[in-house]
């Protein structure tokens, strides 16, 4: 019997247990190679190949490192949160620390897009590294 009740109580604490890791965050971390962004005021799209540049992010399940051409420009911590988007909806949002406008985001397969939470604004894609 007290086997038994130890049993029962053991799967209701461990089903109790919660992970420190937010929904999303899994899928996100890693590191990312750009691959274009477009949006703007005039609709352009940028790409490495039009701008002669490189840029990387690497992320962790609580910071965002920016690289341009291999060099470190900026670290930023991030919470993720749902929150009503401007495209419709609620979804996932990188919300930074900074300040810096949120951002949502999609992982598809080895694809990531970020799409800059204001009108205007910039849809990026990277592949995973």
């Amino acid at each position: 019997m007290k086997k038994c009740l130890a049993s029962i109580i053991l799967v209701f604490v461990l089903a109790g247990c919660s992970s420190t890791v937010e929904p999303g965050t899994k899928a996100l971390v890693g590191s990312w190679e750009w691959v274009e962004s477009s949006g703007g005021l005039a609709g352009t799209t940028t790409s490495p190949s039009s701008t002669a540049s490189s840029r990387q992010i690497v992320i962790t399940a609580t910071t965002i490192q920016y690289y341009l051409d291999g060099s470190l420009l900026q670290t930023d911590s991030y919470s993720i949160q749902t929150k009503k988007s401007i495209f419709g909806g609620d979804k996932q949002m990188l919300v930074y620390e900074s300040g810096r406008p949120s951002q949502s985001f999609e992982v598809d397969d080895n694809k990531l897009f970020l799409n800059d939470e204001c009108n205007d604004c910039y849809q990026s894609e990277y592949d995973r590294k």
